[in-house]
């Protein structure tokens, strides 16, 4: 039979495999989570704002009329009036294909909602962009652009195709369209984000912003968590060690004292030797501990970037927290009751996979 010291040591290898394999499937999330939330940090400098509850939206004149005060402006804003329309018939002439599927029409440059693709802008009206779902169930394949479908009759030339499972494509409004645009999605830049908001409402009319922020601090403080935990315990794993090492040289000498071989050298040199080991030991953990708090502290410090809308212009404004967090709270329900459409898919879908 098993003694119970070899009894023992086998719990402890089995717990710490446990560990071990726990500390592997935990970075590979970790891994992932990042790479998901880093895909969503570029709606830190995007803008989103919805015409639901305050105002109809505009028609495409009003856009039109809109984005041409913009560029009279010293530095215009780059942003995009957009709507979805869901049942449009979409069919290809040359196969006399027919399929229904949603329509975006744009008011703006279409690089604001599908970055990477090649661009519509206000200039091109006889030109769209499909998804690659909708171009396979149209053409056969996603190898499209050059061919030509017609929407209700008009016809568009295929500029590029965008990879999505939805079934959709994207063209700019012209005057004669009967539509609504009731989304607004506007560019910011990192240098200079604090009055972007306020620039296009005062175009466009005062339009309800919705904090897609709020979706990147989420998964930013949720990858943030991992690392801190880790640092916490590696803190409190090299205090421990170092406590352990100098109860270690404390029990050392007392052993000695009690079994009264101090007397003899061979003996005092031994207990000497071990306390020197331990305290050096103690010493080394100690600077391990402390390396660790101060470099945890800097990284902490380069880490976190305070959004330059959060920085009041005085110190002295106490109002200026209240209003915030107001605004914040409002924007944010605005996000949550919006109807999600098909530019904000990509979105939601890198948010929840970042949570899973």
């Amino acid at each position: 039979m098993k003694s119970k010291s070899e009894m023992l040591c086998g719990k402890k290898w089995i717990s710490w495999c446990r560990l071990f394999l726990l500390g592997i499937v935990t970075l590979l999330c970790f891994m992932e989570a990042v790479r998901h939330a880093e895909n969503l940090k570029d709606q830190l400098w995007v803008f989103h704002f919805t015409a639901c509850g305050q105002q109809g939206g505009m028609d495409p004149s009003g856009a039109r009329l809109a984005q041409e005060q913009n560029l009279k402006q010293e530095m215009p804003l780059e942003f995009v009036n957009w709507t979805q329309a869901d049942g449009i018939q979409i069919t290809a002439p040359a196969l006399g294909t027919m399929e229904e599927c949603a329509a975006l029409l744009l008011c703006g440059r279409s690089d604001l909602l599908f970055p990477g693709y090649a661009v519509l802008d206000m200039e091109i009206q006889d030109s769209c962009l499909i998804s690659s779902t909708l171009s396979a169930k149209l053409f056969g394949g996603a190898d499209t652009r050059g061919l030509t479908v017609e929407v209700q009759g008009w016809p568009l030339e295929v500029l590029d195709v965008i990879d999505s499972e939805e079934a959709f494509l994207a063209y700019e409004a012209g005057e004669n369209d009967v539509c609504l645009l009731d989304r607004a999605t506007v560019r910011s830049v990192p240098e200079g984000p604090g009055n972007v908001a306020e620039r296009y409402q005062q175009l466009c009319g005062e339009w309800e912003r919705m904090e897609d922020r709020a979706l990147v601090w989420i998964t930013q403080g949720m990858c943030f968590l991992i690392p801190f935990i880790l640092w916490i315990f590696l803190i409190r794993y090299f205090r421990e060690a170092a406590r352990q090492a100098d109860m270690a040289a404390a029990s050392t000498n007392e052993a000695c004292g009690v079994d009264g071989n101090l007397d003899r050298p061979n003996v005092r040199f031994m207990s000497l030797g071990d306390t020197r080991y331990h305290r050096m030991e103690k010493i080394i953990w100690r600077i391990f501990s402390y390396l660790l708090l101060a470099g945890g502290i800097l990284l902490l410090i380069q880490w976190i970037r305070i959004p330059e809308d959060m920085i009041p212009a005085k110190w002295s404004d106490f109002e200026f927290w209240s209003e915030y967090g107001k605004r914040l709270g409002t924007a944010c329900q605005a996000l949550i009751r919006s109807e999600k459409k098909i530019p904000d898919l990509p979105v939601m879908g890198e948010f929840v996979r970042a949570l899973l």
